[in-house]
């Protein structure tokens, strides 16, 4: 096994550690009937469970206190890291990866949708960011929560039928698009997405994709792997928000040492 496929198998086993710690989770609710949920340990949970200060108050006294401080952590971080999360932690992210690896890739028309509809459908994902919290601060947040697919999972084996039907829609489009949830609707990732430019707007260095252009051919193989449908090969370092840095291209690269992580501003 060479570097690279060290790399992303060392990837994949802490995605599916993350994954097995959510399972388990998930087993304890219906099994031990634990009073909390999967989405309890959502990143954006405070977020969906309501804003107002009474709410926020409760939060102090429970679980959702760690969640909170683990939320800001991963925000704080994606400033330096990136969107790391995705790659490594999310298990709806890691869901998707096995999804598209068992599903999408086998497909013969498998091919990625031109750059300007991917930039006008991945803004989607701020006005879901904005809506979510709008209707949080207002008190309607249970407007979004019943719809979103973190919280229909968490509620089995009940049925929450508008989330699991959103879910499901999810998990169908992920076939035809790797990662759809992540580029196109997912709010955090739209929070995360602000934090970074939060960063580059002091000057804060943040892990990036390099280019080596004296090593490069523009063979273009580094974006047609990309899971986030990012044209690698538009700048010298990777400028999109999206990335989520799997390093997915470098894996793909033909050429050892052309593509690397670095902190640059």
């Amino acid at each position: 096994m060479n570097k690279k496929s060290n790399r992303q198998a060392l990837r994949h086993i802490i995605q599916l550690l993350f994954l097995l710690l959510s399972l388990a989770f998930f087993a304890g609710i219906i099994f031990f009937s634990l009073p909390y949920t999967i989405h309890t340990i959502c990143p954006y949970a405070i977020v969906c469970f309501g804003l107002s200060k009474n709410i926020l108050i409760q939060y102090l006294g429970n679980p959702f206190a760690i969640t909170i401080a683990f939320s800001f952590l991963i925000l704080v971080l994606t400033i330096f890291g990136g969107r790391l999360f995705c790659a490594y932690i999310c298990p709806l992210g890691t869901l998707q990866e096995i999804i598209y690896a068992l599903f999408g890739k086998k497909r013969k028309d498998r091919k990625q949708i031109p750059q300007f509809q991917e930039r006008r459908f991945t803004s989607v994902k701020y006005i879901v960011l904005v809506v979510t919290i709008i209707l949080s601060l207002i008190g309607v947040n249970y407007i979004f929560i019943h719809l979103c697919p973190v919280y229909a999972l968490s509620l089995l084996p009940d049925i929450a039928v508008w989330g699991l039907i959103v879910t499901l829609l999810i998990i169908v489009a992920g076939i035809f698009l790797e990662r759809f949830w992540c580029r196109f609707l997912c709010p955090y990732a739209a929070l995360m997405n602000l934090f970074q430019h939060l960063g580059q707007l002091v000057h804060f260095p943040r892990l990036k994709i390099h280019r080596n252009l004296e090593r490069c051919n523009d063979c273009e193989l580094c974006s047609l792997s990309c899971p986030m449908n990012i044209n690698i090969t538009e700048n010298e370092s990777v400028q999109n928000p999206n990335c989520i840095l799997c390093f997915k291209c470098r894996e793909k690269c033909p050429k050892p040492e052309t593509l690397k992580g670095k902190m640059e501003k």
